[in-house]
Order: structure tokens, then C-alpha cells, then sequence
């Protein structure tokens, strides 16, 4: 087994089993195909690259050896590779792809490898993916735009680039990962609306200092990519944490906790069929901040009071939806855990409550991975995996459930 493959499934396994071949074309955002093939990876995909002759004069063919574990096709010889390929593969994904390779493209010219691969990929009704990257101007001419629809209308896949600086620049990896998940990827939530909230909340002390935790939002963040791989539409209600959000899924920002819990109040209003509560809200927040910076001539005395719970009303304005909360504990044994998450599930009336103890080596905030206890009523489950396995496995159960309520 080739060392590079030991990623993958790393981020999760929606592509596990899924076949890709990546084709590369001459433009300098080809620089992104080894990032972009490796993000496949950690998803479960087995990843083959095709590269023209224009690509490896910016990139090396052994790189995208190294980048994806498996021999690159850069010629067209007696193994008929383009056949071989297209035969081998689930999904054709063309990023970087030129203006003058998807022109070829769509008028079926196949003088490349890269054009060869699309054209019997084509033929096999494989769905195939353009991710377009090229001078803004060349982007916007009118027979290239027809050449677009042309491709649209004939079934293809287009990712669309980011405009910016006269250019149409390759879209972000984690949109283009995105779409080829929604192709291939499982959809059983398309008719699911789910409602996540995730990060920190911040309380001012004065306009300066505040009150936080370390709380990164990974797993929240991590829930919200999984379900709208899955088809749903996802809020993701997000205070001020570390991590990037799902480009494809819609963000509101806050800051303080009640900020989050008016947020969450609102988006109850959508009735979300699931509702995953993964943030790490302030439990006390200052009675009066100050209006002005407090000197540190003379220490302040700060009266704390106890800040609004983001779930309190959630059952009783969605009684149908399936709602997780979240736990973090520290320095507990694993039946106090279990006894904390319990008080949580029944107080609150959810279906699932996930305990961690933020003490244990790998299960703290920023973590690519957690310990968790998921208590529900009939079930205790301890799991220790990635963020991303442990949101997998939330949905799994919201979905199970939601189906038998049906």
C-alpha cells in the first residue's frame, strides 16, 4: 500500500469506495491539484490523475504521484488509458480546467489526455465535474460563455470560479470537494432542514477584556459540512471560533450568548427537522460591563450572572425535530459523564446528549479528534474517533430516528 493512502478516510467517508480521476489541464492553479487530491483522499476516495502536456510544465507528474498514491497518465499509449480510465472511474473532475480544454470539451475534440478521458467518460454516461480557472476576460467571452451553457445543457457539473482581480480564479478545494460529495456522496437528508450552533461565545468585561473558552467550533463545524453533504440545508449559528466555515451552508454570526440564543430563537421559526446544539455558550456572563477600559490601578469586582440557555424553549417550539445537545466536562470518571449527560437528555427533553471530558489527550477543544459519551434514552455509546466520524455518527441516529417518527 502506497504511504499516501494512509489519509485517507481521515476527514470522513463519504467517498469511501468512490473512484475519481482528477484531470489537469495547463493552468497555474494546477499548484492546487495535489492539495485538491489529497482532500478527495481524506474524504474515502481513490484518486488517478490525467495530466496534459501544458500541466506538467507546471507541476510534476511524480508530484501527483505522491499526492494520490497511484501511477499519473500524462500520454495516450497501447493500454488505451483513456478507456481503462473512464471505465475504472464514478466521476471525471476536470480542475484546473482551461478555457481551451473546455472548449475542446464541448465540441468533442480529444487530442489530450485530459479531453480523451472526458470524451468516453461522456459516452459511459459518467457524470463529469469542470472546475474553470483563467484570465477574467477569457472567462467572460461570449463564445466561451456558449460553450458553457452547451456543457451545462448536456449534463456536465460546472464549479463555479471566484471572480476577483480580473481573474476567474480555481474555486476554493473545500467547494469543489463539496460539489463532487453531492454527487456522489449519500442523500438522505435533501428534504432535512438542520439548525447547528458552534464556537465560543465571548462576554465583555469592558470594551477591551472579555470572558470566553477555547472552544475552536471544529465539531460543530464538522456536523454542519456532514449534513449538507448529505443534501440538507443547514444554519450554522457560529460564534467567534477558529475554524473556516462550510462555504455551502448559511452562517449567521454572533458574539455574545445572548446574541447566539436570539439567533437560534429566530431560526426555530424555519422549524429544522434536526437541531445539533454543538456550541460552547458562556454559562455566566458580567451583570454591567463597563462602558470605559478598567485601569489596572485598582482590581475590579466583577458580579456575574448566569447567562440565557440556548435550548431551554427548542422542544416546546419544535416538538417533532431530533435535538443534540452538547457536554463538556473535565476531570470526571466515565460514569460521571454518563450521569451528567443523563441529567442534560431529561432536563431538556433531547434525544441525544454528546459528553466529552476536555482533561483526556485527544478529546479537547481544537482537536482533529474526540472522546465522546452519546447518551440517548435507550443507549450509552462511547466512541473515540475524528470530528468528523463522531458527526457521521450524530446524523446517522438523527436520520434512523426521524425516519421511524415518519
Amino acid at each position: 500500500m502506497h504511504p499516501s493512502w494512509d489519509i485517507r478516510g481521515t476527514k470522513g467517508r463519504e467517498l469511501e469506495g468512490r473512484r475519481i480521476v482528477l484531470c489537469i489541464t495547463g493552468s497555474v492553479a494546477a499548484v492546487k491539484s495535489p492539495e485538491l487530491a489529497r482532500e478527495l483522499m481524506r474524504h474515502g476516495a481513490d484518486v488517478r490523475a490525467v495530466m496534459s502536456d501544458k500541466a506538467t510544465e507546471l507541476i510534476t507528474a511524480q508530484l501527483m504521484h505522491w499526492a494520490t498514491g497511484n501511477e499519473v497518465v500524462t500520454r495516450l499509449t497501447g493500454r488505451i488509458e483513456h478507456v481503462e480510465l473512464a471505465r475504472w472511474c464514478d466521476l471525471v473532475l476536470v480542475a484546473p480546467a482551461t478555457a481551451n480544454t473546455i472548449g475542446k470539451i464541448a465540441w468533442a475534440i480529444d487530442d489530450t489526455p485530459v479531453t480523451s478521458v472526458v470524451s468516453v467518460a461522456f459516452g459511459l454516461r459518467k457524470p463529469v465535474v469542470l472546475v474553470p480557472a483563467m484570465h477574467g476576460s477569457m472567462y467572460e467571452h461570449a463564445l466561451f460563455r456558449e460553450n458553457l451553457a452547451k456543457l451545462r445543457s448536456s449534463g456536465v457539473h460546472l464549479v463555479e470560479p471566484v471572480i476577483e482581480e480580473g481573474k476567474a480564479k480555481l474555486a476554493e478545494v473545500d467547494k469543489i470537494v463539496h460539489r463532487v460529495i453531492g454527487i456522489l456522496g449519500p442523500k438522505d437528508m435533501t428534504d432535512m432542514k438542520v439548525l447547528v450552533t458552534a464556537g465560543p461565545t465571548i462576554e465583555p468585561i469592558d470594551p477591551i477584556k472579555m470572558i470566553t473558552n477555547r472552544s475552536s467550533g471544529k465539531m460543530g463545524i464538522e456536523v454542519a459540512r456532514a449534513a449538507s453533504f448529505r443534501g440538507a440545508e443547514v444554519t450554522l449559528i457560529y460564534g467567534p471560533g477558529t475554524e473556516a466555515p462550510p462555504s455551502e451552508v448559511k452562517v449567521v454570526r454572533v458574539w455574545t450568548t445572548k446574541e447566539m440564543c436570539d439567533a437560534f430563537e429566530r431560526e426555530l421559526g424555519s422549524l429544522p427537522d434536526v437541531i445539533v446544539s454543538a456550541a460552547a455558550a458562556q454559562d455566566f456572563m458580567v451583570e454591567h460591563p463597563a462602558k470605559q477600559k478598567l485601569r489596572n490601578t485598582k482590581p475590579p469586582i466583577l458580579k456575574l450572572v448566569r447567562a440565557p440557555r440556548i435550548l431551554d424553549n427548542a422542544r416546546d417550539r419544535v416538538p417533532n425535530a431530533f435535538i443534540v445537545g452538547f457536554k463538556a466536562e473535565y476531570g470526571v470518571t466515565d460514569e460521571e459523564l454518563v450521569s451528567i449527560a443523563r441529567s442534560k437528555l431529561e432536563g431538556h427533553g433531547l434525544d441525544m446528549v454528546v459528553a466529552n471530558d476536555i482533561s483526556r489527550p485527544g478529546a479537547g477543544f481544537g482537536t482533529e479528534t474526540n472522546e465522546v459519551v452519546m447518551v440517548s434514552s435507550d443507549r450509552v455509546k462511547f466512541v473515540r474517533s475524528t470530528k468528523a466520524e463522531i458527526a457521521k455518527i450524530i446524523l446517522d441516529a438523527a436520520v434512523s430516528k426521524l425516519r421511524d417518527r415518519r
